[in-house]
């Protein structure tokens, strides 16, 4: 199931740049130039995540925070604030009342998509969190651990989310543009180190507990895959 966000923008540009990042990893999204339009949409769909700027016409970004939060309905969607408001008394007042991030414009759009799938984690914790096996090793949401057999190593976020992705697609050749789109949350074009620099680094740690160095194959010209 896709995940639903809801964007609450009055800056076109501004929304058209966050929906097209969101779209690109793979989200739902529904766009809202006010507060008093997405509740009226909010009677129909309730979304998973709702991203919102402080500055709004109208009912502005806190109020339509106090107005979720004391609903029983609608006090468990994720709400993540994006705003040019950056002093500490402002992103206090967002967090206290009930925001459960506050990302500062100007904003990359990694770090946006990072903070998403963070939120996601939690509000979707039934999506993707159970351990993973393939071939003798299992990989652990809990810990982030990759295990064989009595070893295991520690990987880091980016790191599991590449093994995670690869490990649902045992034996299956996986492209460089949906492993960067999947694991970093937008689409790749042209060269870049930073996919082989991760799988360089998982190969060493696969190396250290099962002395299996095939485990993950280059497909040249394509991608990787995990071997059985």
């Amino acid at each position: 199931m896709k995940a639903l966000i809801y964007i609450v923008e009055d800056d076109p540009n501004i929304q058209n740049v966050i929906k097209i990042a969101l779209k690109n990893a793979q989200y739902e999204v529904e766009t809202f130039l006010d507060g008093k339009t997405m509740f009226h949409q909010l009677e129909k769909r309730i979304p998973h995540l709702l991203i919102v700027d402080i500055m709004l016409p109208g009912m502005d970004g806190l109020e339509i925070i106090q107005k979720l939060k004391k609903s029983s309905q609608y006090k468990d969607i994720g709400i993540m604030i994006v705003s040019a408001k950056s002093s500490e008394l402002d992103k206090v007042m967002g967090l206290d009342i009930g925001a459960d991030d506050y990302l500062i414009k100007p904003f990359g759009v990694l770090e946006l998509i990072s903070r998403v799938k963070a939120l996601l984690r939690r509000q979707m914790p039934d999506e993707d969190n159970q351990d993973l096996c393939v071939h003798d090793y299992i990989l652990s949401e809990k810990t982030h651990k990759l295990a064989y057999h009595s070893q295991s190593i520690s990987l880091t976020n980016k790191q599991y989310e590449l093994l995670k992705t690869m490990m649902k697609h045992p034996d299956e050749v996986l492209s460089r543009d949906f492993l960067m789109s999947e694991v970093w949350g937008y689409d790749f074009y042209g060269e870049s180190r930073t996919l082989d620099v991760h799988i360089k680094e998982l190969r060493k740690k696969v190396y250290l507990i099962s002395q299996n160095k095939e485990w993950i194959e280059t497909i040249h010209g394509i991608g990787f895959k995990i071997s059985l």
